[in-house]
């Protein structure tokens, strides 16, 4: 795989960085993200600091947009751009990978929280969705990914944050974080 390219070897999944850097630093950052077959993605979420654009190179996307998760499928040369605060999620529901292109304007914390979740998984440490089984450290995903969950309020969500960053620095867990971000050979590579 290129230098650039990260990859979940649990789940198949893998990204690879077309514009930007690896830190949420700039005006966008382009990647393309390779969905397995039948590969759901993240929880419903929100984010407060960018927009993303989804399009389509090849195969089928599900979004799933709004409080009520209406579905919007996304075929090859199809695009849609989630503007802030705009609950979304989307998901690979076919036989057949997926290969999509996400654009964060302004760059966001997506690309590094997912070389976490990518290095955990490939350590042995996700749980069947792909992301960290350590409550401790997917709430510091989530975090660094700058996603928030529509059914909590938002003065609380960033409490929690704060919280899990207070805990993950007495408890040593931010090294370990700050290790797997920090040393690119630590991230899976294939």
């Amino acid at each position: 795989m290129p230098e650039n390219t990260i990859r979940n070897n649990q789940s198949g999944e893998s990204l690879t960085l077309l514009s930007g850097n690896f830190e949420p630093v700039g005006d966008v950052q382009i990647y393309r993200v390779n969905l397995p077959p039948q590969r759901q993605g993240p929880p419903l979420h929100y984010h407060v600091a960018f927009r993303e654009k989804f399009s389509v190179e090849k195969g089928e996307l599900v979004m799933f947009l709004g409080y009520e998760r209406s579905p919007l499928i996304l075929r090859e040369g199809e695009a849609t751009t989630v503007q802030f605060r705009q609950p979304h999620t989307f998901g690979n529901q076919s036989d057949y990978p997926t290969v999509m292109i996400v654009e964060t304007r302004p760059a966001g914390g997506v690309i590094k929280a997912f070389r976490l979740a990518y290095a955990i998984a490939n350590q042995g440490g996700a749980g069947r969705d792909g992301l960290p089984r350590n409550p401790l450290i997917r709430l510091r995903f989530i975090d660094i990914s700058q996603g928030f969950i529509p059914q909590l309020p938002l003065w609380f969500q960033r409490v929690v944050f704060g919280a899990a960053r207070l805990l993950s620095r007495i408890t040593g867990t931010e090294k370990r974080i700050s290790a797997i971000l920090g040393n690119d050979n630590k991230i899976s590579r294939s």
